[in-house]
């Protein structure tokens, strides 16, 4: 699923020593970079992958990287050391994470062996991997007080998360030390701060890979995880930057994870051009809070309404707080879900479910459940009704997103994640007001 930031300033000369490092390693576990493909930095994205002599069309292979060269289940089932650390009588069914958790761990402890000893057969790939992110989640305190509450609820659920995994693997480990320097793993090495960055190091740079197509492996770590092992660290793959405009596909062919680009904007590319791939149609909410970047004009974009909003948009509107709202109606839409995929898009407009919502909420006297679930699944006509209160809704957001941006400026610097942050407010500001241009130009507000 590629990697995290978009604006990275010019890499130094390490980071360069880093790639030919990797390229030198992935070289000895069988990659032959078939299709010449070269790491560069680029103005809008920071560092992403070109071919300095190959041109690419639809149905052209991308890369072809050996299963080898990834870390999957099969790689952590294959590390006797690291399988010790986990004794499988203290698992607990009702305490399992992730694959991604379990992996970001698996970062750590390879950069363990890489500090104190030298030792990680992952060591080329380690150095590659950013030192930070730019996803919200690491705003500073003051940058996230200014931040709306859709922003703040995804990060406090991404560290409740990443918490308690953190808070399993301690209990699991325990006071282990390690064989190297003796010390003890949760208490001296592996931090929460540490695991902060493993977990989005993989959360970021993660790719799908169905694990039933790797060889038979054991089932150590299977008591502890929940749900499948369907992703890996794909080093140097990992490079791709994400594009809406481009469709790619990855399978696994034989002993090799092949990237073949399906559709582009254009004919084809031109050597040099930076090559992109898809992360999947995601929309710039997803990718900022999972990837740390967002793209403007985003083609898979879309703005999401909570019932709070509504609620905060009515005591902002004097025509609509004097009027009477009962509490019956609101504890339907929530019963319901009906509050779930609120949104407006560009190009097809209000949702479903917003306009239902809305017209629940302003357009009906009645609050009785059977009346409500009539009215509610009944003829989708009715609820065409409800443009002012839409206008309504998308302006107070305009307005409240433009309050944090002004917020954000007051402080005296912002982060690379505050500054990330800022820009996507502005991105939807701009996104919401062209939707009131499109949808509701002489609408008078």
């Amino acid at each position: 699923m590629g990697r995290t930031q978009r604006r990275r300033s010019h890499r130094n000369t390490k980071d360069s020593s880093s790639l030919h490092a990797l390229y030198v390693d992935l070289h000895s576990r069988g990659w032959q970079n078939s299709t010449g493909l070269s790491a560069c930095n680029f103005l809008q994205t920071g560092r992403g992958l070109c071919s300095k002599r190959a041109t690419f069309a639809p149905e052209d292979e991308l890369i072809r990287l050996p299963v080898e060269c990834l870390l999957s289940i099969a790689t952590l089932e294959s590390d006797e050391a690291f399988k010790e650390l986990f004794n499988k009588e203290f698992f607990d069914k009702d305490a399992r994470i992730s694959f991604q958790a379990l992996i970001a761990c698996y970062i750590m402890y390879q950069k363990h062996l890489q500090d104190c000893s030298n030792s990680s057969v992952y060591a080329a790939y380690l150095d590659t991997l950013p030192k930070s992110y730019s996803t919200p989640y690491f705003c500073s305190i003051p940058e996230l007080q200014c931040l709306p509450e859709a922003l703040l609820e995804r990060t406090v659920a991404q560290n409740r998360q990443i918490k308690d995994y953190y808070g399993i693997i301690k209990s699991l480990v325990g006071s282990l030390s390690c064989q190297c320097c003796g010390q003890s793993y949760c208490l001296d090495i592996w931090t929460l701060a540490d695991y902060r960055l493993a977990y989005f190091a993989v959360n970021t740079r993660s790719v799908y890979l169905s694990a039933r197509f790797l060889k038979k492996q054991s089932s150590h770590f299977q008591g502890l995880l929940s749900g499948d092992t369907n992703l890996a660290l794909a080093p140097f793959l990992d490079l791709f930057n994400h594009s809406d405009s481009v469709q790619t596909t990855a399978e696994i062919q034989s002993k090799d994870y092949v990237v073949t680009l399906k559709s582009l904007p254009l004919a084809e590319t031109k050597p040099y051009e930076q090559l992109f791939i898809s992360y999947g149609a995601l929309p710039n909410f997803k990718l900022l809070t999972e990837y740390g970047f967002w793209l403007k004009g985003n083609l898979h974009d879309y703005f999401e309404f909570s019932l709070l909003d509504i609620e905060h948009m009515i005591k902002h509107r004097k025509e609509l707080y004097s009027q009477i709202y009962h509490r019956n109606i609101f504890k339907f839409i929530r019963e319901h879900n009906l509050s779930d995929q609120m949104f407006v898009h560009l190009g097809d407009g209000c949702s479903h479910n917003l306009r239902v919502v809305l017209h629940l909420i302003f357009k009906q006297q009645a609050y009785f459940p059977n009346i409500l679930n009539q009215i509610a699944f009944g003829d989708a006509e009715q609820f065409e009704d409800v443009q002012p209160e839409l206008a309504y809704l998308v302006r107070y957001k305009v307005q409240e997103y433009q309050i944090f941006m002004g917020e954000l400026d007051k402080l005296p610097e912002l982060t690379e994640s505050g500054s990330t942050a800022r820009s996507y407010l502005e991105e939807c500001v701009r996104y919401l007001g062209d939707f009131e241009a499109r949808h509701f130009p002489d609408f008078d507000q």
